[in-house]
């Protein structure tokens, strides 16, 4: 596969910390262009703003943008009909906090799918960092240092890609990708943890102001099962999750299939 053209986004917002390392770091190699939202946008799963919205043409450390001030799949809606030109590859991230679970409340990872069901891209990596938890809803402003963050992720998101460049992607459209919170250069791969509360911490209420709060960080001990990312990424290794697209349960369909039930029977 010969990789050209990348298209970049996710949920933190056009000019995040995230973005703008993966900026840095393939600038020189490959043409980019950004297409993201306008400001931080975590948590909002693939929701669409069906009233649409507003965007606009900037650059990010020299490179082409375009922010939306809607959600991380209106961006990739945009970058859908904005460009005749397709990409070889998005990327989505890298998002300050990890994305576990096939977490359907991730914008990171919703962007990257969405943009495999649009065709913007024949391939996507969502790339998401077990960050410190003060970063995770960080309201990015493009001035930030990224130095000390080129080596860890940023040089094993960029090695990530080339693994995957050299096996084909393993024949798979979307690869949901964790590092964990220190340096390593151990790669798993993995399937996703089973239950949301394996790994992250319950939603916390208060019964007198009626009021919750999503609280961060994780379980003290992971209480899953084993060989799933939440397990491999509390162990220290960078984890790789093929996935796919659609949420079809393939053998009960197949069992099924051709069917035709009469209700009234």
């Amino acid at each position: 596969m010969i990789l050209k053209r990348i298209l970049l986004t996710g949920d933190d917002g056009y000019n995040s910390i995230g973005i703008r390392v993966l900026t840095h770091l393939l600038k020189e190699k490959f043409e980019l262009i950004i297409c993201a939202t306008k400001v931080q946008q975590s948590g909002v799963g693939g929701k669409l703003n069906m009233s649409g919205g507003f965007w606009a043409e900037t650059k990010v450390d020299g490179v082409k943008a375009i922010w939306v001030n809607g959600s991380p799949a209106d961006a990739m809606e945009l970058a859908n009909a904005f460009f005749p030109k397709k990409f070889d590859l998005v990327l989505s991230g890298i998002n300050l906090g990890p994305n576990l679970v096939g977490d359907l409340a991730s914008g990171t990872l919703n962007a990257a799918v969405r943009a495999v069901k649009l065709k913007v891209a024949p391939q996507a990596i969502a790339f998401s960092w077990n960050a410190p938890a003060s970063l995770w809803h960080h309201d990015h402003n493009g001035k930030e240092d990224l130095s000390q963050y080129f080596d860890f992720p940023g040089q094993a998101a960029k090695q990530v890609i080339s693994l995957a460049l050299k096996n084909n992607f393993w024949d798979c459209s979307l690869l949901n990708v964790n590092f964990p919170d220190q340096p390593s250069d151990r790669v798993k791969f993995t399937r996703f943890a089973y239950y949301y509360d394996d790994f992250y911490q319950q939603t916390r209420i208060d019964k007198q102001k009626h009021t919750y709060f999503y609280p961060f960080g994780f379980r003290r001990e992971f209480i899953g099962a084993k060989n799933t990312d939440a397990d491999a990424l509390r162990s220290g290794f960078i984890t790789i999750t093929p996935c796919r697209t659609d949420l079809l349960n393939e053998p009960v369909y197949l069992k099924f299939k051709g069917q035709v039930i009469n209700l009234t029977k």
